[in-house]
């Protein structure tokens, strides 16, 4: 677990402080303290920071300070802990994403480099790692699990055992990240043995992730040592992992919203083993909602006591990672706190980072850092590597006139599989322009130039009976991150791709051969090095663009949505470079549910 290095002055020095023998550099007063060990709020306290850290907090303090600052009466918990999240998916680079979510008080994350690592390998986990160094608010890392993810898909990279045993004992990694390929740790696939056995043994944490599983194939995937999971999305399955020692990451992003759905299950007795979680922040629904504060206030609303779900956010997954400075309000831990106007709202008014006042009314006070070294983005720059697209390459037939069809589910990671009667020629090629809802999809694999591209249908991106007249093109395809494209037209899917491939990487909208909107991912066609704020207003002109002029439902995230499609690992129906999967069955099946 991560070291701190203490000296003994050091030491010293906050005793002095906490005994009133030397002033502390920053008082807090006139605060409603949220104590999280006790489960109570503490009125009219203080809290005395030195150095980064509380050295005293409460009504009965004798030290003194140099700075004091009136909270006038607002409510002060520990920063908030984000448990489980992709930097990636806010297609910013980690110091860019730390700007995006410490004005909403999130002060630590839990981070799976899984996207990145799917492009660039070790390259880009290190890349991560670099660029951490300069947030201003605590990072943590999960080594990445599966890459790739599954044997279905292609990936730029692929990670063994031996490849993460460099890193496993840096400090900054917390343990392994979610092991998502469940079918290959309960056939015991060695290198998954051998990456959980190796964290194990260094006395780390194992992520885990595993929807729908249950009874002895859960019982057996624990017995891998993984003890926590962000993918419930029932009741009962919280229930069930409980059961079998896991901590539950009830998660509220972008892509995935299940803290309505599981907090019927919480109750006083097992809430200590619940965290809270994003999992995918998009900077834009950042912005509009908030970060790990949006996900306590989801909680509150769904009739989660306020207390128990600041608590989830902060001291539940500081214990269940191991990190002992962080989680509460108390002398010794780091000054990370986050002060709330409200136990209902919970709109931050002040955040800070070890002891350091970063951002007030959701705003950061710090000025904007230089972009990252050109030499250390050169490892992850110029990851787009195709080949020549055609009409051809994008003709999908079906004899019987039926055909296996993906149907998305809004707010939900899981998709349906459908089979529909869909318009052919007498050649039986689908043209989805004879039946507006109905949309084209290609994965293209872009990391080895292969030519190799998979083919399905969808229904639910676009509203039922509106054409789509366009199509719409994403670097971003999780997990190997080959290039997904949907259309209703060859031609306009054809020129997503090539604008996808000018740009080196990022977002496409287009109609009638014309670029509509677009957002360039430079950084291994997954994030740029722009500011938050920027990308975040691009991105939701992009949205707005899909929705409005495309017929994107409301209720769907485009991006989101299509970036999830070719995620072999959630159920039911998939499309990835080497075809459409069924992720029930766990095997590549034919767009005709007859043949």
């Amino acid at each position: 677990m991560p070291r701190n290095v203490v000296a003994p002055e050091m030491l010293q020095r906050r005793i002095d402080c906490a005994m009133g023998r030397r002033p502390c550099e920053l008082r807090l007063t006139n605060v409603r303290m949220i104590d999280v060990v006790n489960g109570e709020i503490v009125d009219n306290a203080e809290i005395f920071i030195d150095n980064g850290v509380i050295v005293d907090a409460g009504c009965e303090c004798r030290a003194t300070a140099c700075q004091s600052i009136d909270l006038k009466g607002a409510y002060a918990a520990p920063g908030l802990i984000d448990a489980h999240v992709h930097i990636e998916s806010s297609m910013l680079t980690p110091v860019r994403f730390a700007r995006l979510i410490a004005p909403f008080g999130t002060t630590t994350i839990i981070a799976d480099p899984h996207e990145i690592a799917n492009v660039a390998g070790i390259e880009g986990i290190r890349f991560m790692m670099r660029e951490a160094q300069r947030a201003e608010i605590t990072m943590y890392f999960m080594l990445s699990s599966c890459v790739p993810a599954t044997p279905f898909e292609t990936s730029g990279a692929v990670l063994k055992a031996e490849d993460l045993v460099e890193l496993i004992d840096d400090e900054r990694v917390l343990g392994l990240a979610e092991l998502m390929n469940v079918p290959g740790v309960l056939a015991c696939d060695a290198d998954l043995l051998k990456k959980a056995a190796m964290t194990l043994s260094a006395g780390k944490r194992i992520d885990g992730h595993s929807p729908l599983a249950a009874g002895a194939a859960l019982s057996a995937y624990a017995c891998a040592g993984v003890r926590s999971d962000h993918e419930c999305s029932t009741a009962q399955e919280l229930t069930q992992r409980l059961q079998r020692g896991f901590v539950v990451q009830m998660r509220e992003g972008s892509a995935g919203q299940n803290v309505s759905a599981l907090a019927r299950a919480v109750t006083p007795k097992n809430s200590r083993f619940l965290c809270l979680c994003t999992d995918d922040a998009s900077p834009d629904d950042v912005f509009a909602k908030g970060h790990v504060n949006n996900v306590v206030r989801k909680a509150v609303a769904c009739g989660i006591d306020p207390i128990e779900a600041v608590r989830m956010a902060t001291v539940n997954a500081a214990q269940h990672y191991g990190l002992a400075a962080k989680g509460i309000i108390a002398p010794g831990f780091d000054a990370d706190l986050v002060v709330f106007d409200n136990l209902t709202d919970f709109n931050v008014l002040h955040a800070f980072a070890k002891g350091r006042l970063i951002a007030q009314s959701e705003r950061m006070t710090t000025p904007e850092p230089p972009a990252a070294d050109a030499l250390q983005k050169g490892a992850v720059t110029g990851r787009v590597n195709i080949g020549q697209i055609n009409k051809q390459s994008f003709t999908l037939r079906t004899r019987s006139g039926k055909a296996r069809v993906i149907g998305l589910v809004p707010g939900n990671l899981v998709t349906r599989h459908l089979i529909c009667d869909v318009p052919t020629d007498k050649d039986g090629v689908i043209d989805c322009r004879q039946q507006p809802g109905l949309l084209k999809i290609a994965v293209i694999e872009r990391h080895h130039g292969s030519g190799r591209i998979g083919l399905g249908l969808v229904k639910g991106f676009v509203e039922e009976g509106r054409a789509f007249e366009g199509a719409i093109a994403s670097t971003v395809a999780h997990d190997s991150h080959n290039i997904v494209v949907l259309g209703d037209n060859d031609a306009d899917m054809i020129s997503a791709v090539a604008e996808l491939k000018r740009m080196q990487g990022g977002l496409a909208l287009v109609r009638n051969g014309q670029v509509v909107s677009n957002l360039p991912l430079e950084i291994a066609g997954l994030m740029t090095d722009a500011d938050a704020k920027g990308t975040a207003l691009r991105k939701q002109s992009f949205i707005a663009a899909a929705h409005e002029k495309f017929g994107v439902p409301q209720n769907l995230h485009p991006v989101m949505a299509m970036s999830l499609l070719p995620l072999t690992v959630i159920a039911h129906l998939r499309v990835t470079d080497h075809g459409l999967f069924d992720s029930a069955a766990f095997k590549t099946v034919d767009i005709d549910p007859t043949a």
